[in-house]
């Protein structure tokens, strides 16, 4: 299954890291200077400061003619060309190999030294080449010839010679043997002074010695080890693949030290060298890998390797040219081929987690890294950074250690098989003594207990002994567990447990396990988080045993945590879900973790509690119904215990073939069909929305509600229902406690977020028969609770009551409004009428006026005595207006009123929201400030909403006084409060405080517009 991403991964590697190099190779530039035109300046270039110098660039060149410096002088010279010196004949880049069998490069360099002795160090030169400084001959490889008795030789030299000031003449004969691809200079010279030249062939002679010295030690070790364990064959190859990389090291590095072994050593030797180590160390991965990863590698692909590797080894001994390029092609095929496809193999073990993944992981990269320098530089004229030195020295360590570990981890498990062995047997004759323990523990308890009881002359009442009693109840039914434990256990081994697959809903089953386990997490102050996604697939699963291994583990967990939380989630993967139960707690030791589900065994610190056998029965259990079990653990930081069932696709048939099926929330199957939501034909009666997940359910309950009769709306999920209740007025909601998804208390608390327990009763259904149940639903804000199966009565009469309550209450609402508003007029009436009376006899017009306001007022509040539960925005301002007006005369300059109103702004809204808000900044805002104050009413359109808002610049209110006026026991803002719960009454918003004492104070309100 993983194989193709693993291939995938692998290839994608490769081209990036090649691209990576070869754009590194070839967008690098030296910062030499190059040389024009068959010239070379370095009169500017400061050798001390710069260092050595690359002699790239333009070189004079004389095709197929061995010159001497004086033939040249002398112009016997023919065909002269300008060609680009280093040019290696295999790259790409030239197109096609050269037709050449020998040449003279010419090379003038300008320099202002005098005297001064420099050296040239070499690197490529095919195939023999003789070098001239100023016409004394400085350094050979071979003897370039035109002729073909020419002696051949790829051995890299540094020579030093005097260099003086103005034009120095650098000439190099090169000729090249039959069947090699290469030509010239293939890799550029580097001119210095001597102590640059000298230490450079000393630090790559130590490098390429080093590795060389590495990799043969390292061979000897492994072979050793392989003529101490014959069997083990991959110690064998191995020792080969590190014996011949030595050797490759010492004709592939920057220094060729093989021709420190073999001075005279020519290339046709050493290309049958390069050819046999090469292919030899291929063949030698490949069985290095067949024996060290059976089960990964293909042994058709290792056989198809080994196969080409000895055709190609045939086509090299084979002296025909035309086979050159072919041959060239197939080396570097397998190269790449086999290095390629054991990156491959090893990303496999890593995904698989084999051991030692972290030394196959960094082996990979480096071995990557080393393949793709290598080829380019086989490749390119450019002479790459030495990085392939510590990329190989470093995929050798890894996989050394690698097999270290191997066999470290080999003894390892057989020091640990011995010592199992040993403790199986004690733990057989512990067995019965542990048992024997976990029953007369409990047994001597209660008969000590009841003999207290017995044997006491005073009278005491059984709620007196309750205590006692509690604890005689609570040993039986840890005896009572233990014998269940132990005969699960016993029928388990003896194959004769069966289970009844069904799907089950993973979220509900186990909030009611939750529910269940809760009280006794508080006891310890610990906290239960459900982390189970809402949109999981039910699992195939026996529904009592699933209940089983759920409170098997969460016991576990709250067992083992002293403080902390223990956290449930689940997903789905590969086909199953995986449930995880993670803890807090003391953790599981490493020494206990192998023996962890095994039958009888605890941590020591909690020894005394139980027998040991809740998580063996649980691994059974899971395994017994095709799931997995598995578990991490930290001591000191917790545990988290995996569990891994089959998801039920399709469990129609299931269900069918069960000789007594059982219907729960995750296996119900409607047998008919009703698009959701539903609404009923609409009639003058109360409307009643019910949720429940099973269609049968709603059908059944829409006939029953239909008939009273009621507006009936029916949905079958959370989501829907909270749809429904946000878009319409409800005056009952009834609602199933166990839904997939979101569950009937989630849903329940989503909406009292909202409306209160008189705003919207909700009755809640259901099949469950735990306690806890009951006070969970009535905690998140139920207003009644009713179990399954119920009386039609019974249902009847709890709808009929809770609807009779809601209507009370928002007859008592009408009458908090209509309180409001004879609150106001009293003492308002009595003020407005002694300010007309004394304006009369004042100023006759302004009591006019005050009379025409007054009267305006008046009409506005009468209005508000009708049985319509909305106005309109105008028939407030006008409201406002009257009453700001009014107080602006009564207080002739100490109130003054602003309006922000938008133009034609109008839209419905409950009665008496502004004006209460405007009374109350004046009364208790700028009223209580000696010169008044400003009251402002701004109202605009805002994203699908009109904000109304009343600033004053009164006395303010401090942070603890904003929040003490909207609380429900405040006795002095009856006003403020009802104006706050109509608005999360009919549009779920609230009223927004900002003050600012001595400022004056903002209160704003969002009305959305439906």
């Amino acid at each position: 299954m993983h194989r193709l991403p693993a291939l995938i991964t692998v290839i994608l590697v490769y081209i990036g890291l090649f691209l990576i190099f070869l754009s590194w190779s070839h967008f690098s530039v030296s910062a030499s200077p190059a040389a024009a035109r068959g010239t070379l300046d370095l009169e500017h270039w400061n050798f001390e400061k710069n260092g050595a110098v690359q002699l790239n660039g333009e070189w004079s060149f004389y095709p197929n003619q061995i010159l001497s410096p004086r033939a040249i002088q002398a112009g016997k010279g023919k065909d002269k060309i300008l060609v680009t010196v280093p040019d290696n004949a295999q790259s790409v880049k030239g197109g096609k190999l050269f037709n050449l069998s020998s040449g003279t490069y010419r090379l003038l360099i300008r320099s202002n030294r005098d005297q001064q002795i420099f050296g040239i160090q070499t690197a490529i030169i095919y195939s023999s080449n003789r070098m001239y400084m100023n016409g004394q001959l400085i350094g050979h490889s071979g003897a370039p010839s035109e002729k073909k008795d020419q002696q051949t030789s790829l051995k890299p030299y540094t020579s030093y010679f005097p260099i003086h000031r103005g034009y120095n003449e650098l000439i190099i004969q090169v000729s090249r043997a039959s069947r090699i691809t290469g030509w010239g200079i293939a890799k550029p010279l580097v001119l210095g002074t001597e102590q640059q030249i000298s230490r450079s062939h000393d630090l790559t002679l130590l490098n390429d010695l080093m590795m060389i010295v590495a990799f043969c030690i390292m061979g000897l070790y492994f072979l050793g080890y392989f003529m101490q364990r014959r069997k083990d064959l991959q110690l064998l190859f191995f020792s080969i693949i590190c014996l011949l990389f030595s050797v490759i090291i010492s004709w592939i590095s920057p220094g060729r030290v093989i021709y420190l072994l073999v001075p005279g050593l020519s290339y046709g030797t050493l290309a049958i060298l390069e050819t046999t180590t090469t292919l030899f160390i291929g063949i030698a991965l490949l069985l290095f890998l067949l024996y060290s990863y059976p089960d990964l590698i293909s042994k058709k692909a290792a056989a198809g390797g080994i196969v080409l590797s000895l055709v190609t080894l045939t086509m090299d001994l084979t002296p025909l040219d035309f086979l050159t390029s072919t041959e060239l092609i197939l080396h570097s095929f397998l190269a790449v081929g086999i290095l390629t496809y054991a990156t491959y193999i090893f990303v496999l073990a890593i995904i698989k987690r084999t051991e030692g993944s972290i030394y196959l992981m960094i082996a990979t990269l480096s071995m990557s890294v080393y393949v793709i320098i290598t080829t380019i530089s086989a490749y390119s004229s450019k002479t790459l950074f030495s990085l392939y030195s510590f990329s190989s020295i470093l995929f050798l360590l890894m996989l050394s250690l690698l097999m270290s570990q191997r066999f470290s981890n080999a003894f390892n498990r057989s020091e640990s098989l011995a010592q199992e062995l040993i403790r199986m047997d004690k733990l057989k004759d512990e067995f019965i003594a542990k048992t024997s323990h976990e029953f007369r523990t409990p047994l001597n308890g209660i008969i000590n207990i009841c003999q207290t009881l017995l044997s006491r002359k005073n009278k005491r009442t059984i709620s007196e002994e309750k205590e006692k009693i509690e604890l005689v109840t609570h040993m039986s039914y840890r005896l009572s567990d233990l014998v269940n434990d132990i005969l699960d256990l016993s029928k388990i081994k003896q194959g004769m447990l069966t289970v009844r697959p069904v799907p089950i809903d993973v979220r509900s089953s186990i909030e009611v396990a939750l529910a269940f386990f809760k009280p006794q997490a508080e006891k310890k102050n610990l906290a239960i988080i459900n982390c189970i996604p809402k949109d999981l697939p039910p699992v195939l699963a026996d529904e009592n045993r699933f209940r089983q291994i759920v409170n098997n583990l969460l016991d576990n967990a709250i067992k083992y945590t002293y403080r902390g939380q223990i956290t449930v989630s689940a997903a789905e993967k590969e086909e199953q879900v995986q449930i995880s139960v993670a803890d807090t707690g003391i953790g599981i030791p490493e020494a206990a973790r192998r023996t962890v589900f095994d039958a009888f065994q605890q941590v020591e610190m909690n020894a005394s509690e139980g027998a040991g056998l809740g998580l063996s029965i649980v691994k059974q259990l899971v395994e017994l119904q095709n799931g997995k079990i598995g578990f991490e653990s930290e001591v000191g930081k917790g545990s988290v215990f995996h569990v891994a069932l089959p998801v039920a696709k399709s469990h129609t048939d299931l269900v069918d073939h069960l000789k007594e099926p059982v219907e729960t929330s995750a296996t119900k199957q409607s047998k008919v069909s009703l698009a959701t939501p539903y609404f009923s034909k609409k009639q003058n009666a109360p409307t009643i929305l019910i949720v429940d997940d099973h269609i049968e359910n709603l059908e059944i309950l829409i006939d029953m509600l239909e008939a009273v009769p009621y507006n009936v709306i029916a949905v079958k999920n959370g989501k829907e229902a909270l749809d429904i209740v946000a878009h319409s007025e409800l005056d009952l909601m009834i609602l199933d406690l166990m839904m997939p998804g979101m569950t009937g208390l989630q849903v329940c608390s989503k909406v009292r977020e909202r409306f209160s327990l008189i705003d919207l009763p909700i009755l809640i259904i259901t099949a469950a028969i735990f306690g806890s149940d009951k006070y969970q639903a009535f905690r998140v804000g139920a207003n009644d609770i009713l179990q399954k199966p119920y009386n039609y009565s019974e249902f009847a009469a709890r709808i009929k009551g809770l609807i009779f309550m809601k209507k009370s209450a928002s007859q008592a609402k009408t009458m908090e409004v209509a309180f409001l508003q004879s609150q106001i007029r009293p003492h308002f009436l009595y003020n407005v009428l002694n300010s007309i009376i004394a304006l009369s006899y004042e100023d006759v017009e302004k009591s006019r006026e005050m009379t025409a306001q007054f009267a305006a007022y008046l009409r506005g509040s009468f209005d508000f005595q009708n049985t319509s539960t909305l106005s309109s925005f105008k028939r407030e301002l006008s409201l406002v207006q009257s009453y700001l007006a009014i107080e602006q005369m009564r207080f002739s300059g100490r109130v003054r009123a602003d309006y922000d109103i938008e133009e034609n702004l109008d839209f419905t809204l409950p009665p008496l929201m502004i004006q209460p808000l405007v009374e109350n900044a004046v009364r208790h805002g700028i009223g209580k400030k000696k010169k008044g104050g400003r009251v402002k009413l701004a109202a605009r359109q805002e994203n699908g909403c009109s904000v109304i808002s009343i600033a004053d610049d009164g006395v303010g209110m401090t942070e603890d006084q904003i929040r003490d006026v909207l609380t429900p026991n405040h006795p002095q803002s009856v006003g403020l409060k009802n104006i706050n719960q109509r608005l999360k009454h009919y549009y779920g918003t609230e009223l927004q405080i900002k003050s600012v004492p001595g400022e004056g104070t903002t209160v704003s309100m969002r009305i959305p517009q439906i």
